[in-house]
């Protein structure tokens, strides 16, 4: 396997950049309960709101409409209704 030098470089920067964020000379995150709890509590949300979701297949879409075949075998076309 060979590896070209712009993806050695790019594995050097972000490892010096690993390196460099993880340094205890970096600020600690500040401690806020409140904001936290709701960061949280939103992340729980979303998650439930992605699994309460019903799959595409269940849903029914008021836009698809049953065409109707003409005589010639071509759908016929009703320009004048609306959704």
């Amino acid at each position: 396997m060979t590896v070209d030098r712009s993806t050695a470089f790019a594995v050097i920067a972000a490892f010096a950049l690993g390196v460099w964020v993880a340094t205890p000379t970096t600020p600690q995150p500040p401690d806020r309960p409140v904001l936290s709890w709701i960061a949280r509590a939103a992340k729980t949300l979303l998650w439930v709101a992605a699994f309460a979701e019903q799959p595409p297949e269940h849903r029914h879409d008021a836009r698809i409409v049953q065409h109707a075949i003409g005589d010639d075998g071509y759908p016929i076309v009703d320009h004048g209704r609306g959704l």
